[in-house]
Order: C-alpha cells, then sequence, then structure tokens
C-alpha cells in the first residue's frame, strides 16, 4: 500500500483528494498539511518511498520549492504536482516531478497515478533496481558525456539540465546557491521564470540519475545545490586536478608521472559547449596542463631526447599559441638537431603570434634566438 502526504492550502481540494485516494484502497494517508512550511516541520527520513501530492501555488513556499525540500530530507520520495495551470504549464510542471494531476481531478486520472507509483516504487526496491556501487564515467574535457558502468551514454531531455549537471559537478561539494545558478544559467529571464526552470531541470537531472541509482548525489540545503557522489562518478577533471594536485606536493615528478597526469587532458573543458561561466576554470585547467607539458618539454631537452621535446613543446604550442616557453624549447631542439631553419621558421611564427597582441618577444626568447643564430 502507498503511503501519501498531502500540502495544499485549499482545504476543499485537499479533502476531494483524500477521499479519492481513500476510495482507492491502494493508499494510507499519513499526513495534510495546508501549507509548505508546515508541511516541513514534520517531515522525517525514511528508508521507504513514500509519495507527496503537492499544489504548486501556495502562500509563503510553492509547491516546487517543497518538493525540493522533500528530496532533501528523503531522497526517495515521489512527488505529484497538483495544480490548475493551463495545458503548457502543466507540460512543464510535468517534468519536474514523477507525474501531476489537473484540477478538479478525475478518479481515472488519479487511479493511472497510482499504478504508475505503485510500478516505481516496486521497481525502486526490487533487485532490478541498479546498483549504486557502478560509476558513471564524465568526460568535460572536449565533448561533454556521461557514460553508463557499459558504456551508455546518457540523454538529456533539455539543454538546460545538461548545463546544470556540468555546473554543480565542476563546483564539487561547494554549495551553490540558488540565485547563483539562476544568474549563470538563465541572466535574460525574469526571475520567477527562472526559479521554475532550475526546479524542472533538477527534477529532470534527478530523473535521469535515478535509472543508474544516484538520485541521492543531488543535495538541497540552505538555499543552494550541490552534488556529494559518494565515489559514484568518476570525472576526467578531477583526475586531472588531482594529479596536479599530487604533482605540487612532490619535491620532484617523473616524467611518467608527468605524462599520467597529462593523459586525463585531450582538449580544452567543455570544448564543444557554449558555456560561458566555464571559461575562466577552462582557462585555468589549460594552464595547469601546458605548465606540466612544459616541465615535461625541460626533462627531455635536458635529457638530450629531443625529438620527445619538439612533440611535446608543438602539443604545447597549439593548446597555448602564445606562450613563449614552449617556443624556446622548439628553437633549441630544432638546433641540436641540426633544423637550423626550423629555428628561423619557430622565431619568425613567435613575432608574428605576440605581434597579435601589440608585443615583442621576451628578452629571455631573443637572447636564445640570437645566441642560436
Amino acid at each position: 500500500m502507498l503511503q501519501a502526504f498531502l500540502v495544499d492550502d485549499e482545504i476543499h481540494s485537499m479533502y476531494m483528494l483524500k477521499f479519492f485516494l481513500l476510495q482507492s484502497g491502494q493508499v494510507e494517508i499519513l499526513g495534510c498539511y495546508n501549507n509548505g512550511i508546515e508541511a516541513t516541520l514534520q517531515m522525517t527520513g525514511s528508508d521507504t518511498s513514500r509519495v507527496w501530492f503537492v499544489d504548486i501555488e501556495m502562500p509563503g513556499m510553492s509547491g516546487l520549492e517543497l518538493a525540493e525540500r522533500i528530496h532533501q530530507v528523503n531522497p526517495l520520495d515521489f512527488v505529484v504536482f497538483t495544480t490548475a495551470y493551463d495545458q503548457y504549464a502543466i507540460e512543464a510542471f510535468e517534468l519536474a516531478a514523477i507525474d501531476y494531476l489537473q484540477k478538479p481531478m478525475e478518479m481515472s486520472r488519479l487511479m493511472k497515478t497510482i499504478d504508475r507509483l505503485t510500478k516505481e516504487i516496486h521497481l525502486r526496491h526490487s533487485d532490478h533496481y541498479p546498483a549504486t556501487n557502478k560509476k558513471l564515467a564524465v568526460r568535460m574535457f572536449g565533448d561533454f558525456q556521461v557514460l553508463s558502468p557499459i558504456g551508455k551514454k546518457l540523454t538529456w531531455r533539455t539543454s538546460k539540465e545538461k548545463e546544470l549537471f556540468a555546473y554543480l559537478l565542476l563546483n564539487g561539494r561547494e554549495r551553490v546557491s540558488r540565485d547563483k545558478l539562476i544568474e549563470e544559467l538563465w541572466p535574460d529571464e525574469p526571475f520567477h521564470k527562472a526559479k521554475v526552470y532550475l526546479h524542472t531541470c533538477i527534477s529532470l537531472l534527478r530523473k535521469n540519475l535515478r535509472q543508474y541509482g544516484l538520485e541521492e548525489i543531488i543535495h538541497y540545503e540552505k538555499e543552494g545545490y550541490y552534488l556529494d557522489h559518494m565515489g559514484q562518478l568518476s570525472t576526467d577533471v578531477a583526475a586531472f586536478t588531482a594529479g596536479i594536485d599530487r604533482i605540487k606536493s612532490l619535491k620532484e615528478s617523473g616524467i611518467s608521472e608527468l605524462l599520467a597526469v597529462l593523459e586525463h587532458y585531450k582538449n580544452p573543458l567543455l570544448d564543444s559547449e557554449d558555456y560561458h561561466w566555464a571559461i575562466l576554470k577552462a582557462q585555468q585547467l589549460e594552464k595547469s596542463a601546458v605548465n606540466v607539458m612544459l616541465t615535461i618539454g625541460n626533462r627531455y631537452l635536458a635529457q638530450e631526447q629531443y625529438e620527445d621535446t619538439i612533440h611535446i613543446a608543438e602539443q604545447a604550442v597549439v593548446i597555448s599559441p602564445y606562450e613563449e616557453e614552449a617556443y624556446r624549447l622548439l628553437m633549441q631542439s630544432y638546433y641540436l638537431t641540426g633544423k637550423h631553419d626550423h629555428v628561423f621558421q619557430i622565431y619568425r611564427k613567435l613575432v608574428l603570434k605576440l605581434a597579435e597582441l601589440s608585443i615583442q618577444p621576451s628578452e629571455l626568447s631573443r637572447r636564445i634566438y640570437e645566441k642560436i643564430c
């Protein structure tokens, strides 16, 4: 039997729903509340899935805000919105809950919701529900992809759901305020609309992750969101930054360890996405990757591995075309391999590149070039 809570500021509507639910013979009513604030005060965690029938428009705390509180206290619970909105609004709110019921309610429609809930809860608590010890692999360098343990790509209902997940992933366990998310992801939308879009995307994302048993990783606290995936997600960005931190903690790292860290950096962060908020982070990660490349290049040069030096320095130039040290490594390596014409070409390329920024090569670069030539 389903266990349900009812929250609606319209007393008549709430008692009509209660009557229908009891008439079904499949639902036990655990509580009825006239507003979201009262409901939050009575919330308790549970290791079973309950159902909340929540009106969307309520004074003090909207149904969308209450739904987030419900997921915070007990992520296993389901939310069904009750609404008098027109069809277009319903289509939007349907994305933010497992189902919706339009007022005035019909018994036949309610029974479909009850059947759907019963099947979903049975699936969730059955042996067929995905185990949470399997990781999702997230690629953020280059194309943004989320892959299941068997290599299947997650699909997104909306582009903003995808962008929201990327934003939360990059912030890790750092809580991001609701207003900050709205400012970054919906800067041109009126606040009241953007708030609805955010709640919709959060619910969409939870549904998407639920198929892998990961819906509990999205947390809501103090008017903000954060991810706590407890090892259930692996990301190339996290692996790269952990490697960078490890290198910094050591007095000296071997070339093989440096190359292993660099292996995670394939392309610029979220290179195929147009996320303005990711630009600064992308630049920081790019700088870290180039620094690793230059360190490797200098090690190769010291060991007289000139071809390897050229290869890694050319990679650095592709990523950061204004990085003078990469050009210096190339000039020295080409000179030591007897390719003097290449030295002139590299220096000429450096001069032209820096001219785009209205600057000239540094004194160190000029000295190396003059000494070689």
